[in-house]
C-alpha cells in the first residue's frame, strides 16, 4: 500500500491509505442466450393491469422494456409478444407465454411527469413451436447486439 498526502478540511494535510489498482479480470458473459437489440410489440398482464409497450431488447429467454408502472420483483405475468416472420419484417407471430418479472429500475425522463421503469422479464413457459420461431429471429444476422440499435429514448 502507498501513503499519499491529501489536502483536507482547514488545508491540513491528511496522510490516506491508498491501495493499488490492480487490473480487473476480464468479466465473463453470463447470458446463455443471444440478444437481439430490437423494438417489437409487447403487452405484459396481470388480473389486475396490462401494459403495452416495445421491447429494447429480446432473446429466446426473455425481454428488456420500458413501462409506466412499477412492477414488482417475482411478480408472474402474461406476455404476447408479436415477433417479426424471418424473410418477411411485415408479417408478425403472437407468440404467448409466461414470465417473471426479475429487474426493475426506476429511471427519470426528461418532460414527463410520468414514472418509468425498465423491467427485465424472463420467459418461464414459451410453447415449443413458438421458441422455435424466437431462435430463427434472435439468431437471424441483421437482428443481433452488433446489427441494428435500438434508438436511445423510445415514446411508450
Amino acid at each position: 500500500m502507498a501513503i499519499t498526502a491529501v489536502k483536507g478540511a482547514g488545508d491540513s494535510l491528511y496522510r490516506q491509505r491508498q491501495k493499488k489498482r490492480r487490473p480487473e479480470p476480464m468479466i465473463e458473459e453470463r447470458r446463455k442466450h443471444i440478444r437481439a437489440k430490437r423494438r417489437i410489440p409487447l403487452k405484459i398482464a396481470d388480473k389486475n393491469f396490462d401494459i403495452i409497450t416495445d421491447t429494447a431488447d429480446i432473446s429466446t429467454s426473455g425481454a428488456y422494456c420500458r413501462v409506466t408502472r412499477l412492477l414488482p420483483l417475482m411478480s408472474k405475468i402474461e406476455v404476447v409478444l408479436l415477433v417479426p416472420v424471418k424473410g418477411n419484417e411485415n408479417q408478425t407471430k403472437k407468440i404467448k407465454c409466461k414470465g417473471v418479472v426479475v429487474r426493475t429500475e426506476p429511471i427519470i425522463l426528461k418532460n414527463t411527469d410520468k414514472a418509468h421503469y425498465n423491467v427485465a422479464i424472463f420467459f418461464t413457459a414459451v410453447p415449443k413451436k413458438d421458441q422455435k420461431l424466437m431462435e430463427a429471429y434472435v439468431n437471424h444476422a441483421d437482428v443481433r447486439e452488433e446489427g441494428i440499435e435500438v434508438e436511445e429514448e423510445a415514446d411508450i
